[in-house]
């Protein structure tokens, strides 16, 4: 198969969907099959597993492939990637949000003020009395919205927003719901979140940086969870 991995302007999960869709065409998949386990693809199409993850999202959303928790991915149907953006993979947004927001909480971190300071405990508050996923995600969305503002920056504060808009993404939305995201693991991000208003509180800059990279870590842990996909037998 021919490798485009590296070419500019083309989502990295959707190659990897257009080298699956070839192979259920190739091999004459019919709708019901299953597919290889995900490390066996996975080695096969020389990509890490979680972008492979992502390409299946993006064609369980296009209707090509059933994921069943815990079971397997079944072909549904098969065909071509329309050209609709289905937005960054999750991944790949969190790679940005790594880099960018742990420095914005170290820049914080120096220059926060007690509004600004009262403006993300409230955040914390709405985050701990939300009751559904969208009243939590506006919630912990102001709680990043605003740790970008103390730092008095404007362009980090339309970064940060420009992020956030991608994380409603349909294929963000999926693995978020396969993985358990907008479960049980909010209460983890609440946890994050007190902690790093404590390391602003302290003025600490380092300890900012190290506990919002912790906090986006800690999603991609949720994010890779390997029970929500194809086990490996």
């Amino acid at each position: 198969m021919t490798q485009r991995f590296h070419e500019p302007g083309f989502r990295l999960y959707r190659q990897v969907a257009d080298q699956i869709t070839k192979i259920i065409i190739d091999e004459g998949l019919k709708p019901g099959t299953r597919l290889p386990p995900e490390r066996e693809l996975a080695t096969r199409l020389n990509v890490a597993r979680s972008t492979l993850r992502e390409a299946m999202i993006a064609l369980e959303i296009a209707g090509q492939v059933n994921i069943r928790t815990g079971s397997g991915i079944y072909v549904t149907k098969a065909g071509a990637l329309t050209g609709d953006d289905l937005g960054a993979g999750p991944l790949e947004l969190l790679d940005a949000r790594e880099l960018i927001e742990g420095e914005i909480a170290a820049r914080a971190a120096t220059s926060i003020d007690a509004n600004h300071l009262m403006a993300i405990e409230a955040s914390i508050s709405a985050m701990a009395s939300a009751h559904g996923k969208e009243t939590h995600r506006d919630a912990d969305r102001a709680f990043h919205i605003t740790l970008a503002e103390a730092t008095r920056i404007e362009p980090l504060v339309r970064i940060v927003d420009g992020l956030w808009s991608q994380m409603f993404s349909p294929i963000f939305e999926r693995m978020g719901a396969l993985t358990g995201l907008f479960g049980d693991s909010q209460d983890t991000a609440l946890k994050h979140h007190r902690l790093i208003l404590d390391a602003l509180a302290a003025r600490d800059a380092e300890l900012c940086r190290r506990r919002m990279q912790a906090h986006l870590i800690d999603v991609r842990r949720v994010l890779l969870r390997a029970s929500a996909f194809t086990p490996d037998s």
